[in-house]
């Protein structure tokens, strides 16, 4: 059985981020990755300009990315706030990049570390002790056990059961994602639009945009369905005012649900990124606040000694919950209470965008928090 100090199970963006993170401290990881091709998942991401700058601290940015100069909120009567990059003096508010590229730059750091070690297998099963964790594993068919005195969890909080839930709540919506090209080009500007179907966000990325449209999951369907019914509905929405749209791309959905864990630190186990805690996509923030995670993780094993307890990891839960929170409260409330349940409430969202136009300081305040964290 193989005994080791640190295993990450997990090898997306945030478990390569945290194995970069953790040997820049002067550390030795192991992660434990399922291998599943990433060249083939089409997601592209929206980063903040605070996680950019983090990604690139580690060694782990990919220069293949969009930049995001200007964020536009509005909805379907008046009401338009914009926020740009060289009111908060920054050359960009945040890019976007595929999937599959920052993974394969993470990736890139990772092979050239000989202080990391990638083992692809699936994880059956974690028994989390007072001294140790032992991790169950299928390799190349072959079952497997080794132990660590601490594993950080970045995906596949599953394992752990939802009995370690705090919240698990279903939107009863899907996000419908697509790539399409306008007749104006996209300028560096990302949209969000809050419409009578739901929120709606267009994020510049290449020569074109990728919508993520949160619908509700029948509404969803039928569009998946009809790819003309969809391109003619989000003109209607919204595209027809850049010149209509052309769709590039299939289109593909996922359902959205809101999860936050209890707590953060168990015993031998930590979790982080969506291991910790899910959230809706109408602000973007899954991976930002995910590298959140990442960065203030890394910053307490700093003082680590393998085969030794750190008390500091205890304080990891504390710290990032007035973050988290925070964050899941205003994602929520965009996603639940900005919808036009009537005519009085529609003017009041308009009249709300205008105020917030109306007062940069808080706007810059906002968009801050979103790009740094609350």
């Amino acid at each position: 059985m193989l005994q080791n100090s640190l295993v990450i199970v997990g090898g997306g963006p945030v478990g390569l981020a945290m194995a970069l993170s953790l040997v820049e401290k002067g550390l030795s990881v192991i992660i434990i990755d399922s291998g599943k091709d990433k060249s083939s998942d089409g997601r592209v991401l929206a980063l903040s300009y605070a996680s950019q700058q983090f990604l690139a601290q580690i060694n782990g940015w990919s220069d293949n990315a969009t930049a995001i100069n200007c964020v536009e909120i509005s909805h379907s009567g008046l009401g338009i706030s914009q926020i740009k990059a060289d009111d908060l003096n920054l050359d960009h508010l945040g890019c976007t990049v595929s999937y599959h590229a920052l993974c394969d730059c993470l990736l890139g750091q990772i092979q050239r570390n000989d202080k990391i070690t990638m083992i692809i297998g699936d994880v059956s099963k974690i028994h989390d002790g007072n001294e140790l964790v032992t991790i169950e594993y299928q390799q190349d068919g072959v079952a497997k056990i080794m132990t660590a005195d601490w594993l950080l969890l970045a995906e596949g909080g599953g394992l752990l059961g939802k009995d370690t839930l705090r919240i698990n709540h279903d939107y009863r919506q899907q996000a419908l994602v697509a790539h399409i090209k306008t007749l104006t080009p996209h300028q560096n500007i990302a949209y969000e639009r809050f419409g009578s179907l739901g929120p709606l966000v267009l994020l510049p990325y290449q020569d074109h945009y990728v919508v993520v449209w949160s619908l509700t999951t029948q509404l969803a369907k039928s569009y998946a369905a009809d790819p003309t019914l969809f391109v003619s509905e989000l003109e209607h929405q919204f595209t027809q005012q850049l010149g209509g749209c052309q769709l590039l791309s299939k289109l593909h959905s996922f359902p959205l649900f809101l999860k936050q864990v209890r707590q953060r630190v168990l015993r031998r186990v930590i979790l982080v990124g969506n291991s910790a805690q899910l959230l809706h996509p109408v602000s973007a923030q899954g991976l930002n606040v995910g590298l959140r995670d990442v960065k203030l993780l890394s910053k307490l094993f700093s003082n680590y000694q393998p085969g030794t307890n750190l008390a500091a990891l205890k304080n990891y839960h504390q710290l990032r919950e007035s973050d988290v929170n925070r964050l899941i409260n205003f994602t929520h409330l965009l996603a639940t209470k900005m919808e036009p349940r009537s005519r009085l409430l529609q003017h009041l969202r308009g009249a709300g965008i205008i105020g917030l136009s109306a007062m940069p300081k808080l706007q810059n305040t906002l968009a801050e928090h979103l790009i740094y964290g609350f």
